[in-house]
């Protein structure tokens, strides 16, 4: 067992263990995982004595200075928002929403702890996937290859389709199978080749369906897909998954992009993504529901959440996080420099919310600008009935 997994199952047992998180915001700050390094820094200081004390502000300065933070950068069109800090953005058009950690390789079975209650709002799209999820696995019916049925999730960064994916898996109780966009032209061979065949043969995952989940989709798969086109469609990675079909094991295949309009929507179908779902900034009721589980663990006065949902109107899931990323290094600033502990406040919310901007606003407009050439065949319906309820984006 990891020793991260070690310090978690000591706290699961006793959660007032100061040294326990200490160690645990030791180890998320070598993984380099500033939020959560930042989140058991925090219940260390107010659980911990003196001496626990000490060794979290050594700690927190060295976190400070290997991950600078500043407020300056906002705005600018040449950055966008992590949840680590601040990083060049690659492609202004779409202002990046910050999604945590990237998806690894390999398949996994989650460890449960989570799922939809994890996720705040897009309860429509939940029981769209459920509803999709059991038709396409229950009892271990065979689909053509047309007729998959697989999801693609689209909309601006952040939003929460690479956690809504991980979280079917975790709902459904069945392996999760991502592949990043980073895996790069091989991403089909790779998946068809190699991870896929050592996960079919894994005795663990006997007789489990799979959900197979292909993240940051954009138009560099086009020469694929032309390929694609160009060949026998029963080619490598689409015949390993009529294997697992045949094998009545099923298959749930999800796919993410913040670019649909660069993907061609027929060659979507053929590889098996029958219907796009568009994951829009969280509403209201949304956005207070998120606020309430970034802040859960963490020592807070009374918080209004509805009222923080009203300042922050087109956040995005990963937006509100670094609002609630601000406001806790603000109190643990105030702990450095002044000796002053404290909960989060109503105030460290409001002025990390009046420092930040939703970074939504961009791809919302970006297709704001494109919808009449993009949405001649009504694909995008979902996107036009937004901005038709928010004309003034």
């Amino acid at each position: 067992m990891a020793k991260i997994e070690i310090i978690k199952s000591m706290l699961s047992n006793d959660r007032g263990n100061a040294h326990a998180w200490f160690l645990l915001g030791m180890e998320h700050a070598e993984l380099g995982d500033r939020t959560e390094a930042l989140q058991a820094f925090t219940q260390a200081l107010s659980l911990g004595d003196g001496e626990i004390k000490d060794k979290v502000a050594v700690e927190l300065n060295k976190l400070q200075r290997e991950m600078p933070f500043s407020k300056s950068k906002k705005g600018s069109a040449s950055w966008e928002a992590s949840l680590f800090g601040w990083r060049p953005s690659r492609r202004i058009q779409v202002i990046e929403g910050g999604k945590g950690k990237a998806v690894e390789h390999g398949c996994a079975l989650p460890d449960f702890t989570t799922g939809y209650h994890s996720v705040g709002g897009l309860q429509a799209e939940k029981e769209v996937i459920v509803n999709t999820f059991a038709a396409l696995t229950q009892q271990g019916v065979v689909h053509e290859r047309g007729e998959r049925g697989g999801i693609l999730l689209y909309g601006p960064s952040g939003c929460g389709k690479s956690l809504l994916a991980k979280a079917t898996a975790e709902e459904c109780r069945v392996p999760f199978f991502p592949i990043a966009q980073s895996a790069g032209s091989d991403v089909m061979p790779y998946l068809a080749e190699s991870s896929f065949s050592a996960v079919a043969e894994a005795d663990s995952y006997q007789n489990k369906p799979l959900l197979v989940f292909w993240d940051e989709l954009d138009g560099r798969q086009g020469p694929q897909f032309a390929y694609h086109k160009q060949v026998d469609t029963e080619f490598a990675w689409l015949a390993k998954l009529g294997e697992w079909q045949q094998a009545e094991r099923g298959l749930f295949l999800m796919g993410a992009t913040t670019v649909p309009w660069e993907l061609d929507i027929a060659c979507l179908r053929e590889i098996g993504f029958a219907q796009m779902l568009f994951v829009s900034p969280p509403d209201r009721a949304a956005r207070a529901e998120i606020f309430r589980l970034k802040l859960r663990g963490r020592p807070a006065e009374p918080i209004d959440y509805a009222q923080l949902a009203g300042w922050t109107e087109f956040y995005s899931g990963a937006d509100i996080e670094y609002v609630v990323e601000l406001a806790t290094e603000q109190v643990l600033h105030d702990f450095l420099t002044k000796g002053v502990e404290r909960p989060i406040q109503m105030s460290d919310l409001r002025e990390s919310i009046a420092a930040t901007r939703p970074t939504t606003i961009e791809w919302l407009r970006t297709a704001k600008e494109h919808l009449q050439e993009i949405n001649r065949d009504g694909h995008y319906a979902a996107v036009a009935q937004y901005l038709d309820m928010h004309r003034r984006i």
